[in-house]
């Protein structure tokens, strides 16, 4: 990238550049004064892509000026028998690759695989053993007879069952006896004695018409 300014730019903002480059530690207030523009103008520059792009490109050359000194320095700390600063030397003249070996975030199944074999313990396997817990055992809940039914009682029940059974065989004979001559069968539900009254009189009605006797 070309490192001269664009030609559009005004003299206060390349002197913004120049200054901020040599001294990248000056205070935005101290370079508004300097070029003669508000501070707020410094603020709106320095969020322009092109003015960052133009003071990085820049500033990067000033930056690539100073390496050799910088460089020399370390050397001198090096020789002087600074580690780091010979660590430093040799990874930037690509002597030293740095490896970064990231162990502690091993899986213990992956530990288990690199691990050598050889200094595996063997462990005796030995069965547990549990002692038998004693069981609190509840009372049996006392046995309680149900109570005999009496003669009437079992004579009443009878009689109701009879009666409900004789009930659903009448109504299962008139069914059949609607289904022979035709007659539909009353609306599903329960029927007033009067529905079944009329309903039934039509069954016979209709018995009579057709000369049919019921059985």
């Amino acid at each position: 990238m070309s490192l001269n300014l664009p030609d559009k730019w005004k003299p206060e903002k390349a002197l913004a550049v120049e200054i901020l480059v040599s001294k990248p530690e000056t205070s935005i207030v101290s370079v508004a004064e300097k070029v003669g523009v508000s501070k707020a103008t410094i603020h709106n520059w320095m969020k322009d892509p092109e003015f960052v792009e133009v003071f990085y490109q820049k500033y990067m050359v000033t930056f690539g000026a100073k390496l050799p000194n910088i460089l020399n320095s370390m050397i001198r700390e090096a020789e002087a028998g600074n580690v780091q600063a010979g660590r430093l030397v040799l990874e930037h003249s690509g002597k030293l690759i740095k490896r970064v070996e990231v162990a502690n975030h091993k899986s213990p199944f992956e530990k288990f695989l690199h691990s050598d074999s050889s200094k595996l313990k063997e462990v005796d396997v030995v069965d547990a053993e549990f002692e038998e817990a004693e069981v609190e055992v509840l009372p049996q809940r006392p046995f309680i007879p149900k109570k005999q039914k009496t003669k009437t009682q079992i004579i009443k029940e009878s009689k109701k069952r009879d009666a409900k059974n004789k009930k659903r065989r009448e109504a299962r004979n008139w069914r059949l006896r609607a289904e022979k001559v035709g007659v539909e069968r009353p609306e599903r539900g329960r029927q007033t004695p009067l529905q079944r009254k009329k309903w039934q009189e039509k069954v016979i009605n209709r018995e009579k018409a057709l000369n049919i006797k019921p059985k």
